[in-house]
């Protein structure tokens, strides 16, 4: 379903409606203000000027966690691997959409306290939500807030900064009726006794690279090179019938019957391995912590790669391998709509991309 709207959280300190003023002429077109009935006066003057105050029908509210690289200590947290360690809500917007196909999902993920923020912090929460085809609620962290109201020279940039970077998106909304590309489906009913383990199986395999959407039940197989069915119960005799001519056709399959419920972490990286990396959708050289989304056009003809660089700035230099035959590739980013100096090369069976500098989020757009 198309992302119909920009929606932000109101800093319960902007008691003066005039602070209204810092929206006009923005993307923002969503605002939940809280119930005080000191904010009575901003309710009403948003609601005065179009604003919608709560969130519409159609919409799905996630809870989401502060998306980049998780830190400790000063440092980068790694897992064993040795690989930075990055939280995102791409999964989850995705989850929410598979299960939900008509649903538009904004994400509740403010910046928790004490949390390090730069300018392009906002850019990756933004994009780390738009990128999968939701909505980030847009949520100041407190001294930016003060210093907003305040008038505060400092505000500038990292306000120029949420406000360009949800413009970006504002202006393509389609993108979000793109259909995912994966070869990983993981199989499950998502609830109950088998809520933690398949949504922690798609995170996890999203941390590795992996590229996978959720199917429920009833859902499509078309394009998988590997189904995972994690929950504990057998299928159904309809799902066990449309797996196994899944099998029978060559794809891969790993079930709680062949592997012991005990970590979604093995699950994940047992899956990468299994499918190979021969089959990776993107690959990326010299570019940190990175994620990526990979969509079609609903008619075909065009492939959308969303390129994310969570580190505290983008790569000076990065090379993206994707996968498939392409002629053309196009990029954009929020600073640039149309990015120049972009070098391509053929290769059998997909296209190498060598970007310039660029921050920390990228469009590819391929024919």
């Amino acid at each position: 379903m198309e992302a119909r709207w920009t929606p932000m959280r109101w800093p319960d300190t902007w008691k003066d409606p005039s602070l209204l003023d810092l929206l006009k002429g923005t993307a923002v077109d969503s605002l939940l203000i809280g119930p005080g009935e000191e904010l009575g006066p901003v309710r009403v003057r948003a609601q005065n000027e179009g604003y919608q105050l709560t969130a519409p029908s159609g919409v799905t509210v996630i809870k989401g966690e502060w998306p980049g690289v998780k830190m400790a200590r000063g440092r980068d947290a790694a897992g064993p691997t040795g690989v930075p360690w990055v939280n995102s809500n791409g999964w989850a917007v995705r989850l929410a959409m598979a299960l939900q196909p008509q649903t538009t999902v904004w994400v509740d993920a403010p910046p928790e306290a004490g949390t390090f923020i730069i300018p392009d912090s906002y850019l990756i929460a933004i994009a780390d939500s738009a990128a999968y085809g939701g909505r980030w609620i847009v949520s100041l962290d407190a001294a930016l807030a003060s210093s907003l109201a305040a008038g505060k020279a400092d505000a500038d940039k990292p306000w120029k900064r949420i406000l360009q970077t949800a413009s970006f998106f504002a202006a393509r909304k389609p993108w979000s009726e793109y259909r995912t590309v994966a070869n990983i489906g993981v199989v499950s009913d998502f609830s109950g006794a088998n809520e933690f383990f398949s949504h922690e199986l798609l995170n996890l395999l999203a941390r590795a690279g992996a590229h996978a959407r959720a199917v429920p039940p009833g859902g499509s197989f078309a394009a998988l090179r590997a189904i995972l069915y994690p929950d504990a119960a057998p299928p159904s005799a309809a799902l066990r019938s449309r797996i196994d001519a899944f099998v029978k056709a060559g794809g891969l399959l790993m079930t709680s019957e062949k592997r012991p419920l005990d970590d979604p972490y093995l699950w994940a990286n047992d899956a990468v391995v299994m499918v190979s990396h021969r089959y990776d959708l993107v690959r990326f050289w010299n570019s940190g912590a990175t994620g990526s989304f990979v969509a079609t056009s609903p008619q075909g003809g065009k492939t959308l790669v969303h390129l994310l660089f969570y580190s505290m700035r983008g790569p000076d230099s990065a090379t993206v391998r994707i996968a498939g035959r392409f002629r053309n590739v196009k990029a954009a980013t929020v600073e640039q709509p149309a990015v120049t100096n972009l070098q391509s090369l053929p290769q059998d069976g997909g296209i190498e991309v060598h970007l310039p500098q660029v921050s920390q989020y990228v469009a590819l757009e391929l024919e």
